[in-house]
């Protein structure tokens, strides 16, 4: 990463100019988390997952005027050092996945549009919420959304259309340079309290006698979505065991194991995360008289949604119905070839 940061700035000068000061450290930092999706993609045998991760740079760089061809550039330069640090047998994994990555930064990105529709109830309701808590009116914003629960409005839609979009929509307003850091961290609290609150408004079905653990793998610190999907399951009257963000492979299967779950999803947001969703399966493959059934999401899966396969995954679920109605269908199975 050192080493392409500092072709790059030696060898375009205009590039050096836009960036500083503080331009080496930079790229540096850009290189480095794009070595990381590099590996995903390759240990994957996925190369769309590196080409995916170079145009949410590249969005990103749109966002703040920045030319494309700086992009490509930087690119250029990081399959440069590359090539001539990496033993043969690796950089001939390497040239055709940077190659790819270099063939979509050609093609018109696509327009990434605000989502909240202020037309429907539950974009109107998104929209209240998103600028109540941005204004900082956290304790406004769960009033609103509360009366709208009251109102009628199942918690189905209030998690996935309003919550779930509205933390869709702090990404994209992040990724445009639209919002800051504070802001976002600002609404995501809100998002909590929130959930929290709603989880005892709420009456759940019957008990179904089913258990399901939800966990993000080690390294993955994004929980907002696990915790919310916990929450559905149990409204559907699941026994719904949500251990959290960023877990050791070996400790999701043991805890799998002592809750005596029917079924375990795993959660991966960005693509150095797969290796973990994959040692996790392996660590359940090993646990003694138990096969759980593993559903897998989270946004790592977006350009490797076939990838679930050889994890020995038995299904993916890219939202929250999706989800809920994979549980049901997978365990319905497996009571069947009982």
């Amino acid at each position: 990463a050192s080493a392409a940061a500092t072709r790059l700035l030696e060898k375009y000068p205009d590039v050096e100019a836009r960036f500083a000061p503080g331009g080496w450290s930079g790229w540096r930092a850009f290189f480095l988390q794009r070595i990381h999706d590099l590996a995903a993609a390759i240990s994957a045998s996925v190369p769309e997952i590196f080409a995916g991760r170079m145009n949410w740079a590249r969005q990103s760089f749109v966002s703040r005027s920045i030319p494309d061809q700086d992009l490509c550039s930087g690119l250029e330069c990081l399959g440069d050092v590359l090539t001539v640090e990496l033993p043969d047998y690796a950089a001939a994994a390497v040239a055709p996945v940077l190659a790819a990555a270099m063939a979509s930064l050609q093609r018109p990105l696509p327009d990434e549009a605000s989502r909240l529709d202020g037309n429907t109830e539950t974009g109107r309701a998104a929209l209240q919420y998103l600028v109540a808590a941005i204004e900082g009116d956290s304790r406004g914003a769960i009033s609103g959304v509360v009366e709208t629960v009251d109102n009628g409005l199942s918690l189905d839609q209030v998690y996935s259309e309003v919550m779930m979009a509205v933390q869709w929509e702090l990404g994209r307003m992040w990724h445009a340079g639209e919002l800051s850091i504070a802001q976002e961290h600002l609404v995501t609290t809100t998002t909590q309290r929130l959930m929290a609150v709603l989880s005892f408004r709420t009456t759940p079905a019957s008990p179904n006698g089913r258990r399901v653990v939800l966990a993000g793998v080690s390294g993955d610190v994004h929980d907002v979505a696990l915790r919310a999907l916990a929450d559905l399951f149990e409204s559907y009257g699941w026994h719904s065991i949500c251990l959290g963000s960023d877990l050791p492979d070996t400790e999701i299967a043991a805890a799998s194991d002592y809750f005596v779950a029917d079924l375990l999803l795993l959660s991966a947001t960005l693509p150095q995360h797969l290796e973990g969703v994959e040692k996790t399966i392996l660590a359940l493959k090993e646990l003694e008289d138990r096969t759980i059934p593993v559903i897998v999401g989270g946004t790592a899966y977006r350009s490797a949604d076939d990838l679930l396969r050889r994890q020995g995954a038995d299904g993916y679920a890219p939202d929250f119905g999706s989800a809920l109605a994979l549980a049901e269908e997978l365990l319905s199975r497996s009571q069947g070839d009982a």
